[in-house]
């Protein structure tokens, strides 16, 4: 049987994290932590003896960033590198550029609020109006139409324009049809997107997982697309350390 390995990250520190704020489609650069969060990426990807044949990032400089920097540890700065808007993070609408403490104080300090806006399927940000979305720039100008670009969105708006382009572009033609590892470097919904597809977790449950930055995590599969065992994360106790700090974020001020 032929095992397909997807090695799929969240980039490293961003300075909108290390701000909490909702960067959502805004662009911030990688902080020294999460350039250093990507080189021990990028080590922890050559001591497990995976090597990516294909890279992909969204559009973002933290995506880009972090790839380029785990490339470099790999020594393989030469692979193909694809970049989509499909890959970005959620566009969290009105709250882009917010601090997440700000918003939860704004929201009454109700945690079921905030959390069912940030975490679950159907948590939807107020939309931001197109016409003052500075997010939305010259790097999207080879859409032909700009209009299927978000001005908010729910997980579940996330999926929708992530799973068709995942499914078709990168595992049934990449992984399963030309039997290429892949890299994607992304963020923390697209790896919550990518971990409820490949492991069918139900609506109410992918409320409950937390995306770390920089630790890579490996999903083994078949030539059906489907998971021959758990996926894992390369480095567990950090991942766990991460996933408790993205759980709590926003919740108290960040001093």
């Amino acid at each position: 049987m032929t095992v397909h390995k997807l090695i799929v990250l969240r980039h490293g520190q961003s300075e909108g994290n290390d701000e909490n704020k909702f960067c959502g489609w805004l662009d911030v650069p990688l902080t020294e932590k999460g350039k250093k969060d990507a080189e021990y990426a990028g080590e922890l990807i050559k001591q497990n003896n995976l090597s990516p044949d294909i890279l992909y990032t969204s559009k973002l400089i933290r995506s880009i960033e972090t790839g380029f920097i785990i490339l470099k540890v790999l020594n393989k700065p030469w692979i193909d590198h694809i970049k989509s808007w499909r890959l970005n993070e959620r566009h969290y609408g009105k709250y882009q550029g917010r601090n997440r403490h700000d918003v939860f104080m704004e929201l009454n300090q109700d945690k079921k609020l905030f959390q069912y806006i940030r975490r679950n399927y159907n948590g939807l940000p107020p939309l931001i109006d197109p016409e003052s979305d500075t997010s939305i720039d010259e790097k999207y100008n080879d859409l032909l139409n700009k209009d299927i670009l978000p001005r908010g969105e729910s997980l579940h708006m996330v999926m929708d324009r992530l799973i068709p382009f995942f499914k078709y572009e990168i595992l049934d033609n990449q992984m399963i049809q030309l039997n290429k590892t892949v890299l994607i470097v992304t963020h923390g919904s697209i790896v919550r997107s990518l971990i409820k597809y490949l492991n069918k977790v139900d609506d109410d449950d992918i409320s409950k997982i937390e995306i770390p930055t920089g630790v890579p995590l490996v999903f083994e599969l078949n030539d059906k697309g489907d998971l021959i065992k758990p996926y894992y994360y390369l480095d567990k106790e950090k991942a766990l350390e991460g996933s408790e700090e993205s759980r709590n974020a926003g919740l108290k001020k960040k001093l």
